[in-house]
């Protein structure tokens, strides 16, 4: 399924990520169950991130350099409002 990642921090709803990734031109307006996809070619997805109570779960359906920099982006939004995130590989 590509690489799964959970970033956890305290406060994930204060960063508002959704509103972040929305306004991403990769952003695809597909939401399943609070999922949020984004695109790399604008047809297949390559990234999904879900919001939840304590983290923020993030599929790399494709990996390569813009889904890396999706990542990256990602945590740089979390630690500018929370001062610590921990990265760590997950299985769904």
């Amino acid at each position: 399924m590509g690489l799964e990642f959970r970033l956890e921090t305290y406060d994930p709803q204060r960063v508002n990520l959704e509103h972040e990734l929305r306004k991403l031109p990769e952003f695809l307006n597909i939401e399943n169950n609070g999922n949020l996809n984004l695109t790399i070619d604008g047809k297949e997805i390559a990234v999904t991130v879900c919001v939840d109570d304590g983290f923020v779960y993030v599929v790399q359906h494709v990996t390569c350099r813009e889904t890396d920099a999706i990542l990256g982006l990602l945590i740089r939004k979390i630690l500018t409002l929370n001062d610590h995130v921990v990265v760590s590989d997950f299985d769904l």
